[in-house]
C-alpha cells in the first residue's frame, strides 16, 4: 500500500481512505476488469445464447490481453462483490432470452469457459521466463520420425490459423459439447 501511495503521489494513508486493507483493493481491481470485461454494448442482437457466449469470451480475451499483469489477480480472485454478482445476473438474463435453459449445472459451463479463456490468455499473452522456447529442429526431427505428429504439428508450424482463430475453435468445441 505504501508503493501504491508512492506510486500515486499520495500519503499511504490517503489509499486506506478508500480501501481498507490490500484485499479490498484487489477485490475492486478484480471487480473493474470483470465490468470492463462483461459489459455488453447497447443494442447488441444475439441470434442464440452461444453466439452471445462467443462474444462474451471474446471480449473477455480481449480486456485480459489488454491488461496481462492482472492475470494471476484475476484467476486467484472470485467474484466477491454484489456488482459482480449482479453483472452475472444481468448476463444470464439475456442468456435465458436467447434461448439458455438455466440448469444446476450451468454454474460449471460459465466455469469452464472462463477457466478455458483465462488459460488461453496466459498462454497468449506470458512469455516463459527460463525455457519454454519451441526448438525448431526438434520439431522437424519429430514430423519425420511420426506422421502422427506430423500431422499434429503442422498447423502450428505453418501458422494456419491466428490466436483468435484458435480461441474460437475451442470456445465453440466446449459450446457443442455442452449441447
Amino acid at each position: 500500500m505504501r508503493r501504491l501511495g508512492q506510486d500515486m503521489n499520495v500519503s499511504p494513508m490517503a489509499v486506506y481512505r478508500y480501501f481498507p486493507n490490500q484485499g479490498a483493493l484487489f477485490d475492486g481491481l478484480v471487480e473493474w476488469i470483470w465490468q470492463t470485461a462483461l459489459l455488453e454494448k447497447k443494442n447488441s442482437i444475439y441470434n442464440d445464447w452461444q453466439e452471445q457466449i462467443i462474444v462474451i469470451m471474446s471480449h473477455l480475451r480481449e480486456t485480459l490481453l489488454k491488461h496481462p499483469n492482472a492475470l494471476p489477480l484475476i484467476s486467484t480472485h472470485p467474484l466477491v462483490t454484489k456488482s459482480e454478482f449482479m453483472l452475472v445476473e444481468n448476463i444470464l438474463v439475456k442468456l435465458k432470452e436467447n434461448g439458455l435453459v438455466i440448469k444446476p449445472t450451468t454454474v460449471f459451463l460459465i466455469n469452464s469457459l472462463t477457466a478455458y479463456t483465462l488459460g488461453f490468455v496466459w498462454a497468449e499473452a506470458i512469455e516463459p521466463e527460463q525455457g519454454g522456447q519451441v526448438n525448431s529442429s526438434l520439431m522437424k526431427d519429430l514430423q519425420n520420425e511420426s506422421q502422427l505428429l506430423s500431422n499434429l504439428l503442422a498447423s502450428l508450424q505453418d501458422k494456419q490459423f491466428t490466436s483468435e482463430e484458435q480461441f474460437l475453435m475451442g470456445i465453440k468445441a466446449l459450446l457443442a459439447g455442452w449441447r
